[in-house]
């Protein structure tokens, strides 16, 4: 027994004909006749009574149609409630931001598009991007943004944003603020405010100490960047950024971001899982922040 049987039967028996049932669902009389004929073979009990003039309910057909009634106005409002679930969803925005991405996300995300989409509701975290990606998995957030690493397109969808090279940001007072490029081998006594736990670029930065058998002089793990740029204006020490974005957060006067020699070039973006349907706040989301960075980069 199937769906289309049960609506068969209850417009026949509202309509008390076969004819009329047809011409209002758009069939042929000869598919409802057979569809419940087949239902009733199925019960082993005859539903309707037929002859020349009108179709009549038996006892067990006017039983039978209350509960086939019920069935259907259950399965109406499961289609709507649905629906309305759907509009909800696609005005929700969960995503999660690295904290090396995030200092300056935030500022585009908190002063323009949610201010300019007040009626989106969101939640933002704030992980690495180990956590960030555990997070997409199991479907606690729907979208990320973070540094794209390399074989991520195997597990997710990605819409990339903004290619730039890793700098050190350092103080004016240090004299390595005036080199053009900076090797990593210059900051190999210097104090560094370093990167936080579980972040790509960090990673990166250690593999280029380890290969140029430096042990980082650390003064600092910072979970968030802005105290890394406060602490680099009082000259306590140097940090890393990607590529200008910290510009609105620094009091630039202070401080400059000297590109390093060899480059580590990185790839930000948003990333979700592979294959799924990200909710229309999501979309909105993206193309906002792709108009920002791109007017950020022309200015």
């Amino acid at each position: 027994m199937d769906f289309r049987q049960l609506e068969y039967f209850t417009a026949v028996a509202r309509l008390r004909s076969f004819t009329r049932a047809a011409e209002e669902l758009h069939v042929s009389q000869p598919t409802i006749t057979t569809c419940i004929k087949n239902m009733e073979e199925e019960l082993g009990i005859p539903l309707l009574v037929r002859d020349k003039r009108r179709v009549m309910l038996t006892y067990e057909g006017e039983t039978f149609l209350v509960k086939a009634r019920s069935v259907l106005e259950q399965f109406e409002q499961m289609i709507q409630e649905t629906q309305e679930l759907a509009c909800s969803y696609d005005q929700v925005l969960n995503m999660g931001i690295t904290p090396v991405t995030g200092s300056f996300l935030n500022v585009i995300l908190y002063n323009g598009f949610f201010r300019e989409n007040p009626d989106i509701r969101h939640q933002v975290l704030e992980l690495g991007s180990l956590g960030i990606m555990e997070a997409i998995d199991s479907d606690e957030i729907d979208l990320g943004f973070l540094v794209i690493q390399e074989g991520m397109e195997e597990r997710y969808d990605i819409c990339r944003i903004q290619r730039g090279q890793l700098k050190a940001l350092i103080h004016r007072e240090n004299p390595l603020s005036s080199m053009e490029r900076i090797s990593l081998k210059h900051l190999a006594g210097e104090r560094l405010i370093y990167l936080p736990p579980h972040s790509y670029i960090r990673s990166k930065l250690d593999e280029e100490f380890k290969r140029l058998e430096i042990t980082p002089n650390v003064l600092a793990y910072p979970q968030q960047m802005i105290t890394a740029f406060n602490l680099v204006e009082n000259n306590a020490g140097v940090s890393f950024v990607l590529g200008d974005g910290y510009r609105p957060l620094v009091h630039i006067e202070h401080t400059a971001a000297i590109p390093l020699d060899p480059p580590i070039l990185y790839e930000t973006g948003f990333v979700w899982k592979k294959g799924k349907r990200i909710s229309r706040a999501a979309r909105r989301c993206i193309a906002y922040v792709q108009r920002q960075i791109k007017a950020f980069e022309n200015s």
